[in-house]
């Protein structure tokens, strides 16, 4: 879990951010994103009210912190602290389920200066896919369209805005979204998994513009010949570094049905490179947790202070939602890295970054080097994995 001039300072070992509103019952909660509100001088944290037995239940929410140990949930006028709930429409597959917004104050659309992606029915009319949604403030959202931009594929996927050029001219892109999608190959173990035969990577949707037209899918990132034959990545969320983007990756591992999270980097959004010896930054945890079974995240990091801190969904059931161990709640938890060695920022400085990245800024990831599209690595680079299981 330690990586070049970081360490690990504090992993919780309870959720942090639990049901317990109304509106909250018999759910789990997911951090969707996470950056600083200046206005309240603290970080806001947008989060989903997950309910498997009853999906119409699921509610977009806000919550602040100051320190990222307590926190916040606000009335926002209504008695409640719900900004977003679903169409309400039946779906074959999927939820509502917001997966990111970002803030883009520079924006000459008002109504745009905030933006979402969410895996949505918008009408019983209309097919379910990923649509897009915009608000003036983050707190009052509408669907900007009553057809969804992106219908194949899997409903994971991440959101960010870029100012690099892409690699060729026609791909000079504003916006990208990183979603999962599938490849046919028979030779998978299948003993567990839902999806016999498929083979989960991460591609990449691009445009120039929020609402234009998004080009896709591009694969960018799959499991190699180094990895073990069990091992899919099931989700890919990105964020800002210093120099270029990193991402934590979500490995699904079909025997076992656990998931845990690696490390990749990339210059531009495009090529990324494996990390940490292709090691866990976050591995689940051990008997008795809530995170024992499942680790992901969706939120990305934030920083307060000198501290990196990481918001991430765990719980003690796998894939396949059977248990690994007892049952503990389902929740958020926290992971804290110490930042390399700088001088002493004010809180939440390090969020800053180009447009709409102040949720996904992290500066003090180890640095990012070229990779290749398929995320190959060359076996002589220093990159090579070893034989232990990622």
């Amino acid at each position: 879990m330690e990586g070049p001039g970081s360490t690990i300072r504090y992993r919780s070992d309870t959720p942090i951010l639990t049901p317990d509103r109304p509106w909250e019952e018999e759910a789990s909660l997911r951090a969707i994103s996470v950056m600083p509100d200046v206005d309240e001088g603290r970080v806001r944290l947008y989060y989903l009210v997950w309910n498997r037995e009853d999906f119409s239940k699921n509610a977009l929410c806000v919550a602040y912190t100051g320190d990222g140990f307590h926190w916040e949930k606000p009335d926002l006028g209504e008695g409640h602290n719900v900004v977003m709930r679903g169409s309400g429409c039946r779906m074959d597959w999927g939820v509502f389920f917001p997966q990111q917004v970002i803030h883009d104050p520079a924006d000459e659309d008002e109504s745009l200066r905030w933006k979402m992606v969410y895996w949505e029915k918008p009408t019983d009319a209309n097919p379910y896919g990923f649509c897009l949604a915009g608000s003036p403030d983050g707190f009052a959202w509408r669907r900007l369209s009553d057809y969804p931009i992106i219908t194949a594929g899997n409903d994971g996927c991440c959101l960010i805005a870029v100012d690099e050029p892409g690699p060729c001219p026609w791909l000079q892109a504003k916006y990208h979204i990183y979603q999962q999608t599938w490849k046919y190959n028979p030779d998978l173990p299948t003993d567990r998994d839902n999806l016999k035969g498929m083979h989960r990577r991460i591609s990449l949707w691009t445009t120039g513009h929020f609402r234009g037209k998004w080009i896709g899918p591009i694969l960018i990132l799959e499991p190699d010949e180094y990895d073990p034959p069990d091992l899919q990545f099931y989700w890919l969320t990105v964020f800002r570094m210093r120099e270029g983007f990193g991402g934590f990756v979500a490995c699904h591992h079909t025997i076992d049905q656990t998931m845990d999270l690696q490390l990749v980097t990339s210059r531009d959004g495009w090529t990324w490179e494996r990390q940490n010896n292709r090691q866990p930054i976050l591995p689940v945890g051990g008997p008795g947790r809530f995170d024992c079974g499942t680790v992901f995240s969706v939120s990305g990091p934030m920083r307060i202070g000198d501290k990196v801190f990481i918001l991430y969904g765990g719980r003690a059931k796998v894939h396949d939602q059977q248990l690994r161990y007892p049952d503990p709640p389902k929740s958020l938890g926290l992971f804290v890295r110490d930042a390399r060695s700088r001088p002493p920022r004010p809180a939440c400085a390090g969020f800053a970054g180009p447009i709409g990245e102040a949720s996904q800024s992290m500066a003090d990831i180890p640095g990012s080097r070229r990779g290749h599209a398929s995320a190959r690595t060359d076996p002589t680079s220093g990159s090579r994995p070893q034989k232990e299981r990622c």
